[in-house]
């Protein structure tokens, strides 16, 4: 859908939304225009001359204009609404994926407080124009129709009505505030509760060798519940403000009944009246959710800061400045925290001449080579030999050693757009083509759970063997792989990248030694 046709769809919801309104409103109005004609024709000869036909007619046709534009708005409304969630929500998910903090925790989200908190925010920032601002404005036109007949019919109970409508909406307004105040301490003190909960079944043993399980889980418990009263307490206001804005209708009514008659309007001059007055009696109806409304609108507000927070991802900058690429880097020797684990490592990158980097686990090898690859700050003493981040990833393929298998074809998870030809080479290369042809080709589904670790890794490095980036960085080339095995493919690997810089990471002097420069840490 483009946005021209989209962009008409929403009007054409809006419209089909305010005649449904209005229909509503007579509805109710004529049918009590109708019942009070009714009761003023009585059992006399009035009632041989009242022709009830047409009143009739006219509740029929409300009503089927009513009931005809609810489900033409909601067509239309809903349509122009799913695909507007689906544009954002793409353009919201490739921001995570492009985030400082994504790349700094090199794809660990699994973290359920943290991704869940993410979807409740992009779930409150699609809705809300469903929640808010779609009623709202229906509301909006349905009160100013009918403030505008109340000013011709009775003009003088508008110093009642505009009061109400003022004191409702206020009313709404503050305990939709105080309920959104409640909802974000009681969210906050949600995505608490998952960390520790979390914290404390890792360290189970250690809690309960120590004696403090049962207190760390019963405080951790008190925390949820405290959560929970929190989120209730602003139900329960939200419930109050319906109350309240569901005697605005009754009253309204009431008011501009008693006004006519106190004005003198006896007869059929009571029944226009009669009619604006059960015209407000059903607006009341709609105004009766207004703190649930403005509630919505608050989340959404609050989804759309901490969604802001995601920094936009630096556009591809393709291979661009190749010509001047670096021969000597200096890599600073931090940890994601800023804490120094070494002197600089300096490395010489030549086409063909792989540079290997050699120390035990948890020396910050991994964490260099995220550094250069420009998935963390460069926090380096000397300037960014990429010049910046976006061009160090530009320039760059990592390639981790805790390989995602994506729930697809073999095909879709090398991530190329070679031919087949290339695609086979690579996987010979790895030592998974037997693999794959077993599984069923190129175009065979496979999914993370049904690959070995030491299957996944290979895939990753074919990855790597099918990326067109002049700077090639593997994570532990080897891991999960039989000493033998992670030999022979990393030298393969390596003579298939000879036309690029390689640089790879290692705790095994064996692969090591197939580098021809070597940088050890430790």
């Amino acid at each position: 859908m483009t946005r021209l046709l989209q962009t008409k769809m929403w009007a054409l919801a809006l419209v089909l939304g305010s005649i449904t309104a209005f229909a509503g409103l007579l509805l109710v109005g004529v049918s009590a225009w109708f019942l009070a004609s009714v009761a003023l024709a009585g059992l006399g000869p009035a009632a041989l001359l009242f022709n009830f036909h047409y009143p009739a007619a006219l509740v029929r046709l409300f009503a089927l204009t009513r009931t005809a534009g609810k489900y033409g708005e909601r067509v239309t409304g809903h349509e122009a609404a799913l695909e507007d969630q689906a544009r954002h929500r793409e353009a919201l998910f490739r921001r995570m994926a492009g985030s400082d903090e994504t790349r700094a925790r090199g794809w660990q989200l699994a973290q359920a407080d943290r991704l869940e908190a993410f979807l409740g925010d992009v779930e409150a920032d699609d809705f809300e124009p469903l929640r808010f601002s779609f009623p709202v404005v229906i509301m909006g036109i349905s009160a100013a129709l009918l403030l505008v007949a109340t000013a011709w019919v009775v003009p003088a109970v508008l110093l009642i009505i505009l009061p109400l409508i003022t004191g409702v909406v206020m009313i709404s307004w503050l305990t939709a505030r105080k309920a959104a105040v409640s909802d974000e301490v009681a969210r906050r003190e949600r995505g608490a509760v998952g960390r520790d909960l979390g914290h404390a079944m890792a360290g189970l043993v250690a809690l309960d060798v120590g004696g403090a399980r049962d207190a760390e889980l019963a405080r951790i418990v008190d925390q949820a519940r405290h959560a929970e009263a929190l989120e209730a307490a602003g139900q329960r206001r939200l419930s109050i403000s319906a109350a309240v804005a569901g005697s605005f209708g009754p009253v309204a009514a009431g008011a501009i009944v008693m006004a006519a008659w106190s004005l003198g309007a006896r007869g059929d001059e009571l029944l226009l009246p009669v009619l604006i007055a059960f015209s407000w009696l059903a607006f009341g109806e709609l105004i009766i959710p207004l703190g649930k409304q403005i509630f919505s609108l608050m989340q959404a507000q609050g989804a759309r800061t901490r969604l802001a927070t995601w920094k936009v991802p630096d556009g591809d900058l393709g291979r661009s400045g190749q010509e001047t690429l670096p021969v000597r880097i200096l890599v600073p020797l931090i940890s994601p925290s800023g804490v120094r684990l070494g002197e600089d490592l300096r490395l010489v990158l030549r086409p063909g001449r792989p540079t290997a980097i050699l120390g035990p686990s948890g020396c910050g090898k991994t964490t260099a080579l995220k550094r250069l690859a420009g998935w963390l700050p460069w926090n380096g003493s000397g300037e960014h030999p990429f010049g910046d981040d976006a061009t160090a990833r530009a320039l760059t393929h990592l390639s981790l050693h805790d390989a995602v298998v994506m729930r697809g074809t073999v095909r879709e998870n090398l991530f190329s757009n070679d031919g087949e030809d290339a695609l086979w080479q690579a996987l010979a290369v790895a030592e998974l083509d037997e693999r794959v042809r077993q599984a069923g080709g190129l175009d065979a589904p496979i999914r993370q759970e049904t690959w070995s670790l030491g299957e996944a890794r290979r895939l990753e490095l074919a990855r790597a063997l099918l990326s067109d980036k002049p700077y090639v960085l593997l994570d532990e080339p080897g891991e999960h792989l039989r000493d033998d095995q992670a030999a022979r493919v990393l030298a393969r690997c390596l003579d298939h990248l000879r036309d690029r810089r390689v640089v790879f990471v290692t705790h095994q002097p064996v692969l090591a030694s197939l580098a021809s420069n070597k940088e050890a840490i430790g």
